[in-house]
């Protein structure tokens, strides 16, 4: 099998911890998130380069603001976890994300998460700064305060893949306090990944076949 990767900066390093070598990647950052009908264009291209070479597209998103829906590929196979983001992924199953956000509203972050952050300055600590920079702190905190509300606590998902693991809790305190969150720590899983890197694709994943067209549909089933 001839095997491709599109994947987001979040669950790129938990994907590598189970690929061969030799399989290609793409990697789009969290930023892309932000625009999601500019992030099905630049999906659907990196698509359309990836099946000239592949038979197989192993996309790393969940449903990501519909971001997927409307993808096909003319000639491969595309494999996406059956989730709506990429925190249901790392909890093990949409379930127990419901359940998580049930018991008391949480902002979650993962080790893919952070160097995301940490890589194109995208995360609410460094969105903070450059209003803070801008308008002032006092602006900063009110708009900040305002869209970080409904978040009583900050979760820090760790999975057995996840290295260095200290700095991860270090920026996970820093934005809790700076958002007044109290922070938590949650042992994730990286088996949803695992068993999509080895094929092994059952109820948690949609597969479409060459030619189909991935719907919202796909995802409820």
């Amino acid at each position: 099998m001839r095997m491709r990767v599109i994947a987001c900066r979040v669950m790129i390093d938990e994907m590598r911890s189970f690929l061969h070598a030799d399989v290609e990647t793409e990697v789009f950052e969290i930023s892309r998130h932000v625009r999601p009908k500019q992030l099905k264009l630049d999906l659907q291209a990196a698509i359309d380069r990836a099946e000239e070479s592949c038979d197989t597209i192993l996309l790393g998103y969940g449903l990501c603001s519909n971001a997927v829906v409307g993808l096909r590929s003319r000639k491969a196979r595309m494999v996406i976890p059956k989730m709506h983001d990429c925190i249901g992924v790392f909890l093990g199953s949409h379930r127990e994300y419901l359940e998580e956000m049930s018991r008391e509203p949480a902002f979650f972050l993962t080790q893919g998460y952070i160097r995301g952050y940490q890589s194109d300055g995208s995360g609410p600590m460094d969105e903070f700064d450059k209003v803070e920079k801008r308008y002032g702190r006092e602006k900063a905190a009110k708009m900040f305060g305002e869209m970080m509300r409904p978040y009583k606590r900050l979760v820090y998902i760790r999975t057995a893949q996840a290295l260095d693991v200290e700095a991860d809790r270090d920026y996970s305190r820093q934005m809790a306090a700076r958002f007044s969150m109290r922070f938590e720590e949650k042992t994730g899983t990286s088996e949803l990944l695992r068993q999509m890197v080895e094929c092994k694709w059952e109820d948690g994943f949609v597969v479409v076949r060459p030619g189909e067209e991935v719907t919202l549909e796909h995802f409820m089933r």
